[in-house]
C-alpha cells in the first residue's frame, strides 16, 4: 500500500522519511533480540531503505475506508489465525522490553519511551501482517513505529485482529456469521498473556483517541481529515455500547 516499493530479488527497497534513522536503528536492536517477526535492515540505497523480502500473503484490502469493514480472507479470520497475532505482539513486546534508542526521531512521536512505555510497530493490523500456513509471522512497514503502553498497543491490536466492530463492518470484513466478539476479544488478550484482562477495556478507549491524533500528521486533505475523526468518534460511541458485554467476558 505504500508507493515506490520495488523488489530485487530477496530485498525490498523502499522510499525513506525523516523517521527512518529511529527506524532502522529499532529495527536492528529486534534482530539483536532475537526477534524473527520483522524484515532486516540491510542498509540504505540513494534514497530508499533496503530490507530482508518477508514470503507469505498479506491481506490488505485496498476497497478500505474509513467506516468500511476490512475485508479479511479465510485464514486471516480464524481463530489460529488470532491466537498467533497476538503471540507475535507478545514476542515483539518481549523483544522491545528495555530498549533504549538513541535516535528518537520516530514519526508521530519523536520522544524517547517514557518508564513504562516500550517501542513496539504503531500501525498493527492484517494489513501490515504476513501470514504463512494461514497463521502470522511477521510484521512489516513500520515507519509508524515509536514510542507506546505496551497495553496501549495491546488494545490497538486488539481492534484489528479480532477486529472489533459492529455486525454490518464485520459482515463486510467476511464474516459470516458474525463472531462473538467478546469471547474473541478473550482469547486475543489470553494468547497474548496479559495479566487481568479487564486492563485491556480502558486502553481500548486510549488508543482510538492517540490514532484521532495521528490525523495532524496525515497527508490528508480537510475533507478526508473530517472523514478520519468521524470514523473514531463512531468506533468510540460503539465501544460505550458494547462495554458492558467486552467486560462480562474478560472478568469470566
Amino acid at each position: 500500500m505504500t508507493q515506490g516499493i520495488v523488489r530485487r530479488g530477496g530485498q525490498l527497497l523502499r522510499p525513506m522519511g525523516s523517521w527512518s534513522g529511529a527506524v532502522h536503528e529499532y529495527l536492528r536492536h529486534l534482530e539483536a533480540a532475537g526477534f524473527a517477526g520483522a524484515p532486516r535492515f540491510l542498509g540504505v540505497d540513494g534514497s530508499r531503505e533496503v530490507l530482508t523480502f518477508l514470503e507469505g500473503d498479506v491481506p490488505a484490502d485496498p476497497q478500505w475506508q474509513p467506516g468500511r469493514g476490512h475485508r479479511l480472507p479465510p485464514f486471516a479470520r480464524s481463530e489460529a489465525a488470532l491466537v498467533a497475532a497476538a503471540g507475535l505482539v507478545r514476542q515483539l513486546h518481549e523483544a522491545a522490553r528495555g530498549y533504549r534508542p538513541a535516535d528518537t526521531g520516530y514519526r508521530f512521536h519523536p520522544c524517547p519511551p517514557r518508564v513504562g512505555e516500550i517501542v513496539s510497530h504503531g500501525d498493527l493490523g492484517p494489513w501490515n501482517t504476513v501470514y504463512q500456513g494461514g497463521v502470522p509471522v511477521a510484521f512489516i512497514d513500520w515507519d509508524a513505529a515509536g514510542p507506546v503502553d505496551p497495553v496501549v498497543d495491546l488494545a490497538a491490536a486488539a481492534w484489528e485482529f479480532v477486529p472489533l466492530a459492529p455486525p454490518a463492518q464485520l459482515r463486510e470484513a467476511g464474516f459470516d456469521p458474525v463472531p462473538d466478539i467478546a469471547a474473541r476479544l478473550r482469547l486475543f488478550v489470553d494468547a497474548y498473556g496479559l495479566t487481568g484482562p479487564p486492563a485491556v477495556l480502558p486502553a481500548l478507549q486510549r488508543c482510538r483517541v492517540l490514532a484521532a491524533g495521528r490525523v495532524q500528521h496525515a497527508p490528508v486533505t480537510p475533507s478526508q481529515a473530517a472523514d478520519v475523526l468521524e470514523h473514531h468518534a463512531r468506533e468510540l460511541r460503539w465501544l460505550q455500547s458494547v462495554l458492558p458485554e467486552l467486560d462480562r467476558a474478560l472478568a469470566a
